[in-house]
């Protein structure tokens, strides 16, 4: 009898109305939430998932700036929990965002301590103290990004280097992702191999958008105890796991959660199927991650059975 594995719903979503660049405030959307975003940035994202191809994939991800802290999560995946929706059913494909996909991440600064940034990934999260995580460059040159005035600058942070454009006339010292720590907020970042972007799209101003960080099971269809994150800590162990999921599903989800059996699961894209004990079909890629740690040989440690 075959069982499932694993599963991934990495749907492809339909585009937003409306992402040219503009400034504009928005009826507030009160949540329960640590803090309230003042300053909300959407940018797209885009990413090129696996070496082995080179397609990218593209995202709205919006950076939520409070008075105390900041979260930068997908629009889209906000988007199905605001409606009720489990990710990758059929009902969450009725959405506004054709031609993107979601990205399985947020980053959240200063909560729920202040001075630390938690990334999070599906149930992975790690953490990163926020100053001088990041060593910049300051740069000649100068352009316009979405209305705003914004200078240069460079960074080598884990393995890959970023070009970036930062307003200092939006004097937050943050920007997507991980970026920080730079006199003014960052509004677009390009990674030197062309593999990751970040480029702003919208600019809007006391959006009261709620600030979270979440702790519980992103990924609904898998019935497995315990809906805390799996905290590993480490960046290093997190990029590990990143990969493996890419490279050996089957291992991956025993690493995370354990042996699945049928019941342990809801969802519907199978990625890899048992029979009689023996892996049929399974997926080997070359993740591309946003940060790179060379002592980590996923081909080497997990070579193919």
């Amino acid at each position: 009898m075959k069982k499932i594995v694993f599963l991934t719903i990495l749907m492809t979503l339909p585009l937003v109305a409306g992402t040219s660049c503009s400034t504009s405030a928005q009826k507030k959307v009160k949540q329960e939430a640590s803090d309230y975003a003042e300053l909300s940035v959407t940018y797209e994202v885009d990413k090129q998932v696996v070496e082995e191809s080179p397609r990218k994939d593209s995202d709205l991800m919006r950076l939520d700036i409070g008075q105390h802290s900041s979260q930068f999560r997908s629009v889209i995946i906000e988007w199905v929990k605001d409606n009720g929706l489990v990710y990758g059913s059929p009902e969450s494909l009725n959405h506004p965002f054709k031609g993107y996909k979601w990205l399985h991440y947020q980053v959240v600064k200063h909560l729920p301590k202040p001075g630390y940034q938690f990334f999070t990934y599906d149930r992975i999260s790690t953490r990163d103290r926020v100053e001088g995580l990041f060593q910049w460059e300051l740069l000649t040159g100068d352009t316009v990004v979405c209305h705003y005035h914004c200078k240069k600058a460079r960074t080598t942070f884990r393995g890959r280097t970023w070009t970036v454009w930062y307003a200092p006339q939006l004097a937050y010292s943050d920007g997507p992702w991980k970026f920080c720590g730079l006199p003014g907020l960052v509004l677009e970042a390009i990674e030197s191999e062309g593999k990751l972007a970040f480029r702003c799209k919208k600019i809007e101003r006391e959006t009261g958008y709620g600030i979270v960080l979440v702790k519980h099971n992103v990924l609904p269809m898998l019935n497995f105890s315990g809906n805390d994150l799996l905290d590993v800590y480490m960046p290093e162990r997190a990029a590990e796991l990143m990969m493996l999921e890419h490279w050996d599903v089957q291992e991956f989800v025993e690493q995370m959660c354990g042996k699945l059996t049928t019941p342990d699961v809801k969802g519907t894209q199978i990625l890899s199927i048992q029979k009689d004990g023996r892996t049929v079909a399974t997926i080997h890629n070359t993740a591309i991650l946003y940060e790179k740690y060379p002592s980590i040989d996923i081909k080497k440690k997990y070579p193919h059975k």
